[in-house]
């Protein structure tokens, strides 16, 4: 019997030669034929979705203490972790885990400004997509300023002095050194910029960067960069707020869900008996796999409320991580929870109780996972006029509207939709649909531009003669997209005594059932 050794065991390390590098390196590179992006971080689809910052400025203090907690950097550590002080003015927080503990950027704003009320010292509040950009709102704009949107078009109409708070800010922070001389040689730049006549930053940023490479250089770019909102350096959070974090560096690479659970499970249990002893609750994790080609997969999970069961808590990760796969085996797993206020419940014995948080993050994490996370929420409305124009939003028990009853009671008999058939079809707007999503496909006999037959391959669903129809009602719309639309409805009594929704679609020439109306 042979027993295996430790190089027979551990995978080769195979010779990378000069032509792969150069073909990994190609890919980071902006293509040719390529368009170029709207702003820098166009291309990084994560960090325009996922990361949000806010930023807390306060008037300069002469004599600011790093040691000395000021009254926002209190308050931004009580909504997050990850915190950074910049002089003694300014402190950015990553808000991007509180979407579905408070609301939209709009509701987490205003969360800040209630929270900064009760301060003793006057605050300005900006929240953007990055660092730098909130930053830049919170020196430029007073009071409450909230710009979910793109970077450079929220920061373009500030003026160029905000650059130079923004630059004083730095050389505060750098306590001198060789730091320092390189802030005031980059703030020295911005005096040519006036004398060239420019005003706001979005002047600056829209200047050729190889021409301004050319007379500035370095500082010229840096500045730039500066002024259409991109960060320099992530966010190092403050080594002086308490963070829930646990690691893990794995003997073997793992590449399946069912060993990740068992190491997901001996981090959550410590972190979870820290949250209780705390007195807090989970707000939103964060789970970061360094895989075993050097790159990392990092997910944010915002959460409904705050939860540190620490089995909810892994049936969640694991969910999301079988739709949200990692691209290779994982070799370190990462894990950090953002702590928010535990919950007091007080259930009442005269209404109905209502399933708890965890149950209800769990079962849409299930959905999510099983249909895809864009068929599983609440549908609203959208601002168009195409048939049927709705999207999913996440599901909110809080947001719930109240469910609108039927005007007309339904009718079941046969003989009695055959009555009251005139009468519907005449008021086309107190008819409720019970629409087929998709819309399914059917065949339509057409005399004199009217639908005289309907026939349909499916079992259970209406057909026959068409003794009674109204329309057309025509609608379009798009003719600009792909996804334009040209259709005319139609609403018929068949002779089996259903009233269905019918159109024509006049670009493929197609008929399709709508719905059957109730």
């Amino acid at each position: 019997m042979r027993i295996p050794s430790y190089d027979d065991l551990t995978p080769s390390i195979p010779d990378i030669t000069p032509r792969e590098t150069f073909s990994q390196v190609k890919r980071f590179l902006p293509r040719a034929d390529a368009p170029a992006p709207a702003s820098p971080l166009a291309a990084d689809a994560f960090a325009s979705s996922a990361s949000l910052y806010a930023c807390l400025r306060a008037d300069p203090s002469p004599h600011f203490d790093p040691k000395t907690p000021s009254p926002h950097f209190v308050i931004a550590r009580d909504f997050s972790p990850r915190v950074e002080r910049h002089g003694g003015s300014s402190v950015v927080l990553d808000v991007s885990g509180l979407g579905r503990l408070l609301g939209d950027p709009q509701a987490i704003g205003d969360a800040l400004d209630r929270a900064a009320a009760g301060s003793s010292t006057s605050l300005r509040i900006a929240i953007a997509r990055t660092q730098t950009a909130a930053r830049l709102l919170a020196i430029g704009c007073p009071g409450l300023r909230v710009a979910p949107g793109e970077v450079a078009a929220a920061i373009a109409p500030l003026p160029i002095d905000a650059l130079r708070a923004f630059m004083d800010d730095e050389e505060a922070e750098s306590h001198g050194g060789k730091v320092a001389a390189r802030v005031k040689a980059t703030t020295a730049r911005l005096d040519t910029f006036r004398r060239w006549g420019l005003t706001a930053l979005g002047d600056i940023a829209s200047l050729p960067a190889a021409d301004l490479s050319e007379r500035m250089g370095q500082e010229g770019l840096a500045l730039q960069q500066l002024a259409r909102g991109v960060d320099r350096a992530p966010l190092v959070p403050d080594p002086g707020v308490r963070r829930f974090v646990q690691s893990m560096e794995l003997e073997w690479p793992i590449d399946s869900l069912e060993p990740l659970s068992f190491v997901l499970a001996r981090l959550l249990d410590p972190l979870s008996s820290a949250l209780e002893r705390a007195d807090r609750g989970a707000a939103a994790l964060r789970l970061d796999l360094r895989l075993v080609d050097r790159t990392t997969h990092g997910r944010v999970l915002p959460l409904p409320a705050a939860i540190r069961d620490a089995k909810v808590l892994r049936t969640l990760l694991l969910l999301d991580l079988e739709s949200h796969p990692p691209a290779a085996a994982i070799d370190i797993v990462t894990i950090e929870i953002d702590p928010a206020p535990a919950r007091i419940v007080q259930y009442s014995l005269l209404e109905r109780a209502m399933p708890s948080p965890e149950t209800l993050a769990t079962l849409t994490a299930r959905l999510g996972a099983l249909v895809g996370e864009r068929r599983c929420g609440s549908p609203a409305l959208v601002d168009t006029w195409r048939p049927d124009g709705f999207e999913m939003k996440r599901f909110s028990p809080d947001s719930r509207e109240p469910r609108i009853a039927s005007r007309e009671p339904r009718i079941a008999s046969r003989e009695s939709r055959v009555a009251n058939r005139e009468s519907r079809t005449a008021n086309r707007e107190y008819l409720l649909v019970r629409r087929f999503r998709p819309p399914v496909a059917v065949r339509v006999t057409v005399e004199h531009g009217r639908p005289v037959r309907v026939a349909i391959d499916r079992r259970g669903m209406p057909g026959g003669h068409v003794e009674q129809a109204a329309g057309p009602w025509r609608s379009s719309g798009a003719w600009w997209d792909a996804t334009a639309w040209d259709r005319d409805e139609w609403d018929a009594a068949l002779s089996d005594g259903s009233v269905c929704r019918l159109f024509h679609d006049r670009i493929i020439d197609r008929w399709f059932l709508v719905g059957i109306l109730d």
